[in-house]
C-alpha cells in the first residue's frame, strides 16, 4: 500500500486552515453587521424582574436565545397599537415573587450608595378592570437624581412624541415601545425596557432603571398614605374623563389648595380635556411631589415602614421593575433628603417639537432634537448653577 505523500497532506492542513479563518471571518462579519443593524439591541445585558434581585444578579436571567422569556413578561402581539384603545390581550401567569424583606431589614436600608447620577424612567398604562395583556402607556416621566450634587429633576415626555423606535428601523409614537418591546421580547424585561432604550435614544442619556405601574398601584400607595393635597389654579371641568369601562363621566375640581383621596387624586392627575396632555403632564409632578411632601410630613419614608412589606405583596401583579425593593427605599430615602428648591422640573413641550401628521392623517408631536437636547442639559445642570433657558432678572 502506497504511503500518502508528505505534500499532500500539508496541501489538505492549508486549504482546511484557509476554509476554517475564512468561515471565521465571514461570521464575525455577519454578527457584526447584524448588530449594527439592530443598533446593538443585542449587546444589551439582562435585567432582572421584580423581586428576582439588583442588577448584578443577572445570570440566571433566561436570554431570548433559549428560547425562554424574561420572568414577569406578556405574550402580546402588535394590534393594540394600532388604536388609541388598548387591546385586551392574554398574559402569563407571573412566577410566585419572594417574600418581602422584614421591617427590621428595611429599616438599616441605607439612601442610594452610587454617587453618579441615576435616572429612572417612570411608566404609567391605562389598564382597565378586567384587561390583560401590554398596554401603551400614558404616563413618561423620567426621575432623575444626583445623589453627591443633592439635585433632582422631573421630565415629562409627551405620549404623542413621534420618535425612530431603535433596532426596528420604524417610526411610531412613543407610548407604543411598552407594546412593541414586550411583542419582540427586548431583553432585559420586555416593553418597559424597551421604552427605556427608547428614551435613551431620543434623550440621549443613560437610564439605569424603569418602573411601569397600573392604576392599581397608585390608588394602593395613596390609600395607604391618606389624602393628598394639591392646588389647582383654575376650577376644571372635564365631561370627557373615561369611567373605567370604554365610557365617561363629568368630573370637576375647584381652584385652590384641596386634599383629595386615591380616586380623586387619580381623576386629577388624568384629567386632560378640559385644557391638554402638557396641562395633564404638569399635573402629574404636582402629584408626585404633593406625595413626596405628605410622606416627608409623616416622618419621611422610615416612618412608612411598617406598612412597607405587606403593600408591596398587594401591588406585585400590578407593577413591573427591575428595581429591588431594598432599592426603591434606597433611592426614596436619598430622593426625600434633596430640597424642594433643587428638584428641577420640565416637560417637553412646544418649543422641543411642533405638529406633525402620519401619512394615515393623525396628529403627532414632531421631535425638534437640538432643543430637547438644550432641554436635557439644562435639568442635569451642576448643582448652583442658573438655568440657561430662563429669562436673566433685571
Amino acid at each position: 500500500m502506497r504511503s500518502i505523500p508528505q505534500w499532500f497532506v500539508m496541501a489538505w492542513v492549508v486549504v482546511f486552515g484557509a476554509i476554517a479563518v475564512g468561515g471565521s471571518l465571514l461570521a464575525y462579519t455577519f454578527v457584526r453587521d447584524r448588530a449594527a443593524e439592530l443598533d446593538s439591541v443585542v449587546d444589551l445585558p439582562e435585567l432582572p424582574q421584580l423581586g428576582s434581585g439588583s442588577s448584578d444578579q443577572m445570570d440566571a436571567t433566561p436570554t431570548p436565545d433559549d428560547g425562554a422569556a424574561p420572568a414577569g413578561d406578556l405574550t402580546p402581539t402588535l394590534d393594540a397599537a394600532a388604536g388609541d384603545e388598548p387591546a385586551a390581550q392574554a398574559t402569563e401567569s407571573a412566577p410566585d415573587e419572594a417574600e418581602p424583606s422584614s421591617e427590621e431589614t428595611l429599616v438599616a436600608v441605607a439612601p442610594w450608595q452610587d454617587p453618579r447620577r441615576v435616572s429612572i424612567l417612570l411608566l404609567g398604562i391605562d389598564q382597565r378592570a378586567g384587561e390583560t395583556g401590554t398596554f401603551a402607556t400614558d404616563t413618561i416621566i423620567l426621575l432623575s437624581l444626583d445623589p453627591v450634587g443633592k439635585t433632582g429633576a422631573l421630565l415629562s415626555i409627551p405620549r404623542d412624541l413621534w420618535v425612530q423606535m431603535p433596532g426596528l428601523n420604524q417610526p411610531g409614537r412613543i407610548n407604543t415601545a411598552n407594546i412593541i418591546g414586550d411583542d419582540i421580547n427586548y431583553p432585559g424585561g420586555g416593553g418597559p425596557a424597551y421604552a427605556a432604550r427608547v428614551v435613551e435614544k431620543e434623550l440621549g442619556i443613560t437610564i439605569q432603571h424603569y418602573v411601569l405601574i397600573n392604576f392599581e398601584v397608585f390608588t394602593t400607595l395613596i390609600d395607604a398614605i391618606g389624602p393628598v393635597e394639591v392646588c389647582p389654579p383654575e376650577p376644571i371641568d372635564d365631561d370627557q374623563y373615561p369611567d373605567g369601562s370604554y365610557g365617561t363621566i363629568s368630573i370637576h375640581f375647584d381652584a385652590g389648595c384641596q386634599e383629595l383621596n386615591a380616586e380623586r387624586l387619580l381623576q386629577y392627575a388624568r384629567t386632560r380635556h378640559s385644557d391638554s396632555d402638557i396641562g395633564r403632564s404638569s399635573r402629574q409632578q404636582e402629584v408626585i411631589l404633593a406625595v413626596r411632601d405628605k410622606v416627608l410630613s409623616a416622618g419621611g419614608v422610615l416612618s412608612l415602614l411598617p406598612q412597607v412589606p405587606a403593600l408591596w405583596r398587594s401591588v406585585q401583579d400590578n407593577i413591573r421593575t427591575d428595581l429591588t425593593l431594598e432599592e426603591v427605599i434606597s433611592l426614596a430615602r436619598t430622593a426625600e433628603s434633596i430640597p424642594d428648591s433643587e428638584i428641577r422640573q420640565s416637560q417637553i413641550s412646544f418649543g422641543e417639537v411642533e405638529l406633525g401628521t402620519t401619512a394615515d392623517g393623525d396628529q403627532i408631536l414632531m421631535p425638534i432634537h437640538s432643543d430637547i437636547q438644550a432641554l436635557v442639559q439644562d435639568l442635569f445642570r451642576p448643582p448652583g448653577t442658573p438655568s440657561s433657558r430662563e429669562e436673566p432678572a433685571p
